[in-house]
């Protein structure tokens, strides 16, 4: 059940990130509701916050646990290890892996994982670069429609080595070409649009393997996108962990369906929001979410890989 936010307030002593402290509402179920998000961007993708200022707005929010899942890199969790910690046992390595399957886009999230494991390296070895022709190829596509952007537009969004389709949007989006990022995508680069390229040859068995191999918990990431969700039985028969059960892009019927399938393939369920940025309708990150629902997913997390950032969840 995902739940209405909390109010949080934080004092800083000692820190960027110490001395939070919180008056929260009443409860809106029984039992204890935590406040995660196991869905974060960064500049180091496609993310518009680099990533000492999402740690800041992670601490003002006070989160009971967080992900920081940028784009075919661990990179923040390389450089920015020491603001991590932090956190302690809140913050939980992560990533999220871009696959193909046929002519459907699907993000698998990867959680726990131990941080430079040959069988991530594998599949993310050439992700810079593979981004970057993408994003070339996308330009073209673009252009041969009377679109006109160069990859100067495009890198003038980009800050990290990753270049995603957000970043061709924004620079669609400046030059008048789409209202804004949902419409650049709905209209342009969207799965099965007209300038559409795929960015990997990786297939999401593939990658839930690195994961598992890796010490980490899979999960399928917005199971309402591209209809990944119907193919969830191939992913369970791959390995796969879990399934991105709440958010704030799903209906409450949604996670309902999603628990139900959770029950059904006996699958984790996780929470997060896909933050890349504040907006009007989510100007902070995080999910109010019973702490049943999460439960199983941080008990496989202690169990599968004691040794994360999150080394005390």
């Amino acid at each position: 059940m995902i739940l209405g936010r909390r109010l949080v307030v934080a004092a800083r002593s000692g820190g960027h990130f110490g001395g939070l402290l919180r008056a929260e509402s009443q409860s809106l179920a029984a039992g204890v509701t935590l406040n995660v998000d196991f869905h974060l961007h960064t500049t180091e993708s496609d993310g518009l916050l680099e990533p000492s200022a999402l740690l800041r707005t992670i601490a003002s929010v006070g989160m009971d646990y967080f992900s920081i899942t940028d784009h075919d890199t661990l990179s923040v969790h390389v450089r920015h290890t020491e603001q991590l910690k932090k956190f302690g046992r809140r913050a939980v390595t992560g990533i999220e892996v871009s696959t193909n399957t046929g002519d459907r886009e699907v993000h698998i999230l990867g959680y726990g994982i131990t941080v430079g494991s040959n069988e991530l390296r594998e599949i993310l070895s050439d992700r810079a670069a593979a981004r970057r022709k993408r994003a070339e190829r996308v330009v073209d596509k673009l252009a041969h429609q009377g679109v006109r952007i160069s990859m100067t537009d495009v890198a003038r969004h980009c800050t990290g080595e990753m270049i995603g389709r957000p970043h061709i949007a924004r620079a669609l989006v400046d030059v008048g070409a789409a209202r804004d990022v949902g419409d650049a995508f709905a209209r342009y680069i969207g799965s099965g649009c007209s300038a559409y390229v795929p960015v990997t040859t990786v297939t999401p068995a593939k990658a839930i393997r690195a994961i598992n191999d890796s010490g980490g918990v899979s999960v399928l990431a917005h199971p309402t996108r591209n209809g990944a969700e119907e193919l969830l039985g191939e992913f369970v028969k791959d390995g796969l962990h879990g399934i991105e059960a709440f958010s704030t892009s799903h209906t409450p019927h949604d996670s309902e369906r999603f628990r139900a399938l959770a029950r059904t393939h006996k699958l984790v369920m996780t929470a997060g929001t896909d933050f890349h940025a504040p907006t009007d309708a989510n100007p902070y990150p995080g999910v109010d979410v019973a702490d049943e629902d999460i439960a199983g997913f941080l008990e496989l997390l202690k169990l599968k890989q004691p040794k994360t950032v999150a080394t005390d969840l």
